[in-house]
Parts: structure tokens; C-alpha cells; sequence
């Protein structure tokens, strides 16, 4: 019977080793051969038995919350090769990490957040304009407000925003222009915008600028064809090459490469940096510089440095807003908020900014069988955790280690959405699964903009998961024939591959893909440094032991060694699915219908599963 076992170490390499030990190694030599505690205690009469037999769930110290009670493995005294540089604390003693002294603000404004947290690219803009190149920006809609008005202060320009009804007067076309008066009731919102645009650029004075803070919206589509205001917008903007413009367009929304192109300049923003720094200011852990001291004071020990991983995402306004959310749901609660509320908080909260994100409660512990699948996860989530903590000058290194993608491939009803479930639960990340058919649309450049907004979604609510459930609906081969589902295809694949090859390692995102058809995949999506590709075959006798065990458990149905061996070795072939099912109609049975799941009846619902295969058999020939 495997049990659980909840370890804690204070470095990332003896996790990894204790995730790659060979199962047949007993678990008093693995627990002395590094710097490990319990979590929970355990007697000394389990030592002697194989690391196989026990489900590990290893953590970092860093990681736990503060009070946390570690115990030392018992009768262990010396470790054969010694890596620990303190001695592991007596039973009972807590070991959590001290909380780290950080000056907190007693206030910040959203304004302020976009400052510190973006200040070296709003100076680079600041000195473009100064030279007189026009820039674009691409960043969220939600900091464009803030972002605008900082870089044309620093640069000392006039800004002359284009959507601002106010400043129509000032350029010139007031409610008594004949151009308003004569158009007015027939051109829409936009052709009114190209209007006063013409209007600014040809009256901008010495030291203006104008700000185009909805770029994207102007242009109306990356496709110029199908919209003469594009076209308008694009000779407009030529026509004027030595003025002065400030742009700005959301990563979401494509532009004209010819609209881009007008640019000397393009400035990309996205997620936030570990530090912040501005002339006024030391540089500071983003952790302590955007959390007032009152929010930090809500969260018992809290950790600036461990904070950043579960917001790096974010932009630096949604930050405030997950942290003003977090304060106010936990600030009246008579016991004190832990580390692990407020990594909770923040993930319940990412979630609801999208409908298609939830929080996963699927663990490795909750799927049975499959050990060697489980381990290889426990290295994955491993090196996604321990490249964090490497020093800044192995940025490099950093990017070529984290995984970019997974792929699960095998029969159906196997777990493979479960064990993608299972990784974002380990990962404290959102997840959003995404049926392949879904992303596909009859027209041309809508699946790639689907892909972009899932893309973009998952980087707002990283740490996150994306899974492509039957990614070979969207993923297959690329083809070289001219016709226009295959270019469809392709771009969807480009865009995939594009999206992917973007990441950044300090924004933990993962993808993962299940499929019953991997063979049919582009080849492009199968190399190791995008995606890995991970079999669930059906399970073996000792793997659907496993699962029946497991589901038995769940449905509360009393299973003997005897039973348990005879339905394992009765179902050979059978997915998991199938295996849960049988003890789901035990239990509907007991409780529906009064029939006690006996070895007699547990007989019958095998027989049952077994003649209905084989009339599907049937009807196939």
C-alpha cells in the first residue's frame, strides 16, 4: 500500500535528488543522504522499507509557512555522505524561515505602482521623444492612462491626446468647425478621430506630442484591405513623417506591419521585473516596494522575495488590485493570514479576472498508479521551482532549463487531463483548459488571435497552465499544399511556436497538450525545448491496483486484498476511466438502489463492463 509522505528541504538540488531516487532504495538511506525533515511524524519501523512504497511530496523550506512544525527523521544519526551545513532541528521545533525586513510604503497609488515598476522603459521613451522619434508602446490597456502621461513629463513635451474631447478646441476644431459641422452626423467615431488627428498633426507645435493611446482600435484590424479607415490612418500618419507621435497598441490586437513600420522605435512592457528602482529611489524587491506596510503586516511573514513569483505576471495596476482585495478579505479574520492565504488569494483572485481560468485541487496523490509518470512530474516541477532561485547572472542558463511544454499522448480515459490538473496544483498556478476545435475559425487570422488572448490571459494569471486538450486538432503537420486551410493551419502552428518561444522564466507558464494521435503532430512542436512528450498508456495490473484502491477510498467502498486482486487482474485493458466507474456504480448502487458492493456484486459490475465492450466489438464488425 503506498503511503504519503510529506518532506521539507532547504535546497533545491537535494529536492531534485530525492525526486530522482531509484525506488528500490530503502527509505532510511534515502532520508541520511541529505538535509531533509518531516512534515509529519513517522515511526522508525517504516525506515527499512522502498522508497516505492511511500508517495512523496517534497518542498521547499522557503516555501512553508511560518509555524510550521519540522521533525527530524527518526533514528537516523549520520548522513553516508553528508551535504547538510546545520543540523536538522529536534522533533517539534519549528524551522520556518524568518521573515524577511523589507521598507513598505504606507501608501502607494496605482499611478505610482506604474512608475516604480516601470521606470527604466518610460526614461527609454522618454528619451526617444526627446530626440524626436515618434514610439510605439505595446503594453495592457489597463497602464496606458499612467504610462502616457509619465513618459511625456520626463521628456518635457506637450502630450496632445487624440481621444480626449476636451483638447478639440485647442486643435482647432471646435463645435463650430466646418469639418464637424458637414460630417458630423455621417461619420462615425472613428472617422471622427481621423479627422481631428489630420487636424493635429498638421497645427503641432515645436515640443508637442501627439498620444495615440488606442493605436489598435484605430486601425481596426491587422488586415488593411478590409477597412478604408486602416488605409486612411496609414497615409495619414506618412503624410506627416516629421511629427511627433506617441503610440500605443495592447499585445492582443494586431496591427499593419506598414502602421508598426511608421515607428523610429517600439517599446514592449509585460509582467514585472523582481526589482524596481528610479532616480528618487534604492533599488527594491517589487514585493516591498509595491505592498503597503499595512497589507504586508495582514499576511503573517510575509516574504517580498517569495511574493514576486505569484504576480510576475501581472501588470503593476492589477497588482494593487489583487493586493487591496487580498488586505480587505483577510484584515478582520480573528486569526492572522499565512503566506499560504495569501498565495491562495492571489490565485483565487487571477482566476476570476477570466471566466475559462480556475484554480485546480487535483494533486499526484489523487491519481493512482503511474509512478514513474509522477516522478518524471516531480523533476519537471522541480527544475520549474529551483531555476527561480538561480543567480541573476545564469539568466541564460535559467530560460534553457524551465520547460516550456508537455505533451501527454495515449488511449482515452487514461488521466491525462488529471495529471495536467495535478501539475498546475503543484505549480500554484490558474489553469484553462482549451478544447483544440475550439481555438479553429473559418476566418482568416481569427485562430491566431485566439491563441494570442489565450497566451495573454495566461501571462496576466501566471504562474498558470494552459492545456490544449486534442492539440492535434490545431498542431498537425504543416503542409506545404497552397490551399488556404493548410496556410490556416500553419499559421495556427506559427502562432503556437511564436507564443511559445516568448516566454520568460521568471513568468512560470506552462502548455500542455494530451492527444490520442501524437504521430500526426508538426514535428516543429516535439523538439525537446518546446514540448515534451510524456506516454499514459493504459494502466498494468499494478497501476490499476492503484486506481481501484485510490477510487474504492473516494466512494468509500471496503475492498479485501483478495477482491481488489481479482478485479485488477479481471480488467486488463481497462483505462481508468473505466476503473473509477466501477466503483462510482458500487457506490450509486449502495446508496440509490440498497445493494451492498460485495465481492458478488463488484463480480457483476465487472461482467457488466466487460459485455459491453464486447458488444461495441460487435457492432464495429
Amino acid at each position: 500500500m503506498t503511503r504519503a509522505l510529506r518532506l521539507a528541504t532547504a535546497d533545491h538540488g537535494d529536492r531534485m535528488d530525492l525526486l530522482g531516487t531509484a525506488g528500490d532504495r530503502p527509505l532510511r538511506e534515502v532520508l541520511a543522504s541529505c538535509e531533509v525533515w518531516l512534515l509529519d511524524p513517522l515511526d522508525e519501523e517504516l525506515l527499512d522499507r522502498p522508497w516505492s512504497d511511500f508517495a512523496a511530496d517534497i518542498r521547499l523550506r522557503s516555501e512553508l509557512a511560518p509555524g510550521t512544525s519540522l521533525f527530524a527523521p527518526p533514528g537516523i544519526t549520520a548522513a553516508p555522505a553528508p551535504t547538510s551545513l546545520t543540523k536538522p532541528p529536534a522533533p517539534g521545533v519549528e524551522a520556518a524561515q524568518e521573515p524577511e525586513q523589507a521598507d513598505h510604503p504606507d501608501r502607494i497609488t496605482d499611478a505610482q505602482a506604474v512608475r516604480l515598476a516601470y521606470y527604466p522603459h518610460i526614461e527609454r521613451v522618454a528619451s526617444l521623444l526627446r530626440s524626436r522619434l515618434p514610439v510605439l508602446v505595446i503594453s495592457e490597456k489597463l497602464i496606458v492612462t499612467h504610462l502616457w502621461e509619465e513618459m511625456v513629463t520626463l521628456a518635457e513635451c506637450r502630450g496632445i491626446r487624440l481621444d480626449d474631447d476636451s483638447q478639440e478646441d485647442e486643435s482647432g476644431r471646435g463645435s463650430g468647425d466646418p469639418v464637424g459641422d458637414m460630417n458630423g452626423a455621417s461619420m462615425n467615431t472613428r472617422q471622427r478621430r481621423l479627422a481631428r488627428l489630420r487636424a493635429q498633426l498638421e497645427e503641432l507645435k515645436e515640443g508637442d506630442v501627439i498620444v495615440l493611446t488606442h493605436l489598435d482600435l484605430l486601425a481596426g484590424s491587422a488586415d488593411i484591405g478590409r477597412h478604408a479607415e486602416a488605409r486612411e490612418l496609414v497615409e495619414l500618419l506618412y503624410a506627416f513623417p516629421d511629427q511627433l507621435v506617441l503610440a500605443f497598441a495592447d499585445p492582443t490586437l494586431p496591427l499593419p506591419d506598414v502602421l508598426a513600420e511608421r515607428f523610429s522605435a517600439r517599446v514592449t512592457l509585460s509582467g514585472l521585473p523582481p526589482k524596481v528602482k528610479t532616480p528618487e529611489t534604492e533599488e527594491t524587491l517589487l514585493g516591498a516596494a509595491l505592498v503597503t506596510r499595512e497589507e504586508a503586516e495582514t499576511f503573517e511573514g510575509f516574504q517580498p522575495r517569495e511574493f514576486y513569483k505569484h504576480v510576475a505576471g501581472m501588470n503593476p495596476v492589477r497588482l494593487r488590485q489583487a493586493m487591496r482585495y487580498a488586505h480587505e478579505k483577510h484584515r478582520t479574520q480573528p486569526k492572522r493570514a499565512t503566506q499560504q492565504d495569501l498565495r491562495e488569494t492571489l490565485l483565487t483572485f487571477k482566476a476570476q479576472q477570466s471566466s475559462h481560468f480556475e484554480v485546480p485541487n487535483v494533486t499526484l496523490n489523487d491519481i493512482g498508479g503511474y509512478d514513474e509518470v509522477k516522478d518524471e512530474i516531480r523533476q519537471t516541477l522541480a527544475i520549474i521551482s529551483g531555476a527561480q532561485s538561480l543567480p541573476d547572472d545564469m539568466e541564460e542558463v535559467r530560460s534553457e532549463l524551465v520547460p516550456r511544454g508537455i505533451i501527454f499522448y495515449g488511449p482515452p480515459g487514461t488521466g491525462k487531463t488529471l495529471f495536467a490538473k495535478a501539475i498546475a496544483n503543484g505549480m500554484n498556478a490558474t489553469i484553462q483548459v482549451v478544447s483544440g476545435p475550439e481555438v479553429t475559425d473559418m476566418y482568416v487570422g481569427e485562430s491566431e488571435r485566439k491563441v494570442r488572448e489565450i497566451f495573454a490571459s495566461a501571462r496576466r494569471s501566471a504562474p498558470s497552465v494552459i492545456v490544449f486538450d486534442e492539440i492535434d486538432a490545431i498542431t498537425m503537420e504543416r503542409s506545404n499544399r497552397p490551399d488556404g486551410g493548410s496556410r490556416a493551419g500553419n499559421s495556427v502552428v506559427a502562432q503556437i511556436l511564436t507564443e511559445m518561444d516568448g516566454f520568460r522564466p521568471e513568468v512560470p507558464m506552462l502548455v500542455i497538450g494530451t492527444t490520442n494521435r501524437i504521430d500526426i503532430i508538426d514535428k516543429a512542436l516535439l523538439r525537446p525545448s518546446r514540448f515534451r512528450s510524456i506516454a499514459i498508456s493504459l494502466p498494468d495490473v499494478t497501476a490499476r491496483r492503484a486506481i481501484l484502491r485510490h477510487h474504492a477510498g473516494r466512494y468509500h467502498i471496503s475492498l479485501d486484498d483478495e477482491v481488489l486482486e481479482l478485479i485488477a487482474e479481471a480488467t486488463a485493458g481497462r483505462n481508468g476511466d473505466e476503473l473509477r466507474s466501477l466503483m462510482r456504480d458500487a457506490f450509486v448502487g449502495r446508496h440509490m438502489h440498497g445493494i451492498e458492493p460485495d465481492a458478488r456484486r463488484l463480480g457483476w459490475l465487472v461482467g457488466r463492463l466487460q459485455q459491453g465492450r464486447l458488444e461495441m466489438i460487435s457492432e464495429r464488425r
